[in-house]
């Protein structure tokens, strides 16, 4: 455990692979036309998501490319750094301070793992060398199988709320 000052989780480092600049570039800048996210963060975001989606994590080199705690909570985006670490640790203390630290972690591991998926979308499908419909095909994809998965289970509670 770490004691962390009431701001200095703002500066914890959330770090991603030096490898996968190039899917930055493509997907967070008008560089190839192909900009879907408005920053590396988002990207970061979305990537993570898929990461713990396919139920994937793979640790980050210490060498890896930096964004601060900070940035994410400039617009709320924290969250879902959060909103995993309760997820994949099942823990409400890993959101103590002492503990975000280790949140992170888990959260770069989600997202390593799922930009690693997001390249091997990219170059399996070489026709789209944009990547934005084979991105979009993919997310089209998991919502059938969400909405396939609750219809043999039958669960639909996280689709209504309970009042």
């Amino acid at each position: 455990m770490i004691n962390i000052d009431d701001n200095e989780w703002r500066n914890i480092p959330i770090r991603r692979e030096r490898k996968f600049e190039s899917l930055v570039e493509k997907f967070c800048t008008d560089k190839y036309n192909s900009r879907i996210f408005r920053f590396n963060k988002d990207l970061m975001l979305f990537a993570a998501m898929v990461g713990f989606s396919e139920g994937k994590s793979k640790p980050v080199s210490a060498n890896g490319i930096q964004i601060v705690l900070g940035t994410y909570a400039s617009d709320q985006k924290d969250g879902y750094i959060y909103l995993l670490a309760l997820l994949d640790k099942k823990d409400i203390t890993s959101l103590k301070n002492e503990n975000l630290s280790e949140a992170v972690k888990s959260f770069e591991g989600y997202c390593n793992a799922g930009l690693e998926i997001i390249q091997n979308w990219i170059d399996e499908n070489p026709g789209d060398p944009e990547g934005v419909d084979t991105i979009m095909n993919k997310v089209f994809e998991r919502i059938q199988l969400n909405e396939i998965d609750n219809q043999k289970s039958g669960d639909y509670s996280g689709l209504d709320p309970e009042f």
